[in-house]
């Protein structure tokens, strides 16, 4: 056991993305309560796998040609996160569900720069005082994700909470927000993630979006070494947004679920 925190850790800032489906210390706030498997091999990391009877938080190996964890875990778990070299080997009757996540990388050496119409303008989102402002603009961003007052405050209790990451475009003319963008930082990686990017449906195909993108990384861009983002492989405009913004990968995950 206090071998594995440090162990992932190292492998994730190698290679996050193939590493894990999501940041570092997501996965991490489960260790203690949960089994680990941790095998080195020669020096090398062999094996890696979290989970309890919940779910399979992660599972990486490092030969890609076949799953080595044993199917007793998966048939014990009620969902697995599992990379795409790997779902693919799992019996179809053990998982009813299968939804693909895109996960992409940004090195951080070049940042585009984050331009808005001047009708436009970036402001502070004041999460503690603006929770049902920003839980409403996410709703009506959605059809799907709906979260309340209450999880949007839940997130400022995140240890990798920067309220210097929460950031609005402010239609002036309205004077309203019309589009959000929330990220993430843990420095103990150093890592950047993208959270939140969402704009109103009536505001949308005006750059919004990329603008919201391009200045949150501006802001991580001296404080991490890198920054991730996730998002459902079937968005294709969201995949498209963050590899006009300089994210790449081609690395996908599968939420496996009973």
């Amino acid at each position: 056991m206090d071998e594995f925190p440090a162990t992932l850790g190292d492998l994730y800032r190698t290679a996050p993305c193939q590493t894990l489906p999501n940041p570092l210390w997501k996965t991490l706030r489960h260790v203690g309560s949960a089994q680990t498997l941790c095998e080195v091999c020669d020096g090398q990391v062999a094996q890696l796998a979290l989970w309890d009877e919940t779910g399979l938080y992660m599972h990486w190996q490092r030969d890609r040609r076949r799953l080595a964890l044993p199917l007793s875990v998966l048939e014990d778990v009620g969902f697995a996160l599992l990379h795409d070299d790997f779902a693919a080997s799992i019996p179809p009757h053990l998982f009813r569900q299968r939804q693909p996540y895109f996960r992409l990388l940004h090195s951080g050496a070049v940042v585009a720069p984050a331009t808005l119409e001047a009708r436009f303008a970036f402001a502070p989102a004041q999460p503690i005082t603006e929770a049902a402002t920003v839980s409403e603009l996410i709703c009506r961003s959605y059809e799907t994700l709906q979260p309340t007052p209450e999880m949007v405050l839940s997130w400022t209790t995140h240890p990798v909470y920067d309220p210097t990451l929460w950031l609005w475009v402010v239609d002036r003319r309205a004077d309203r927000p019309v589009a959000l963008g929330i990220a993430e930082r843990d420095p103990a990686v150093p890592e950047g993630s993208l959270e939140w990017i969402q704009v109103l449906p009536a505001y949308r195909r005006r750059g919004l979006g990329s603008a919201l993108v391009c200045e949150l990384l501006r802001r991580l861009a001296d404080q991490v070494a890198f920054t991730t983002v996730s998002g459902e492989q079937a968005n294709a405009r969201a995949l498209a947004l963050y590899r006009r913004c300089g994210f790449s990968g081609d690395d996908v995950w599968w939420l496996l679920e009973k």
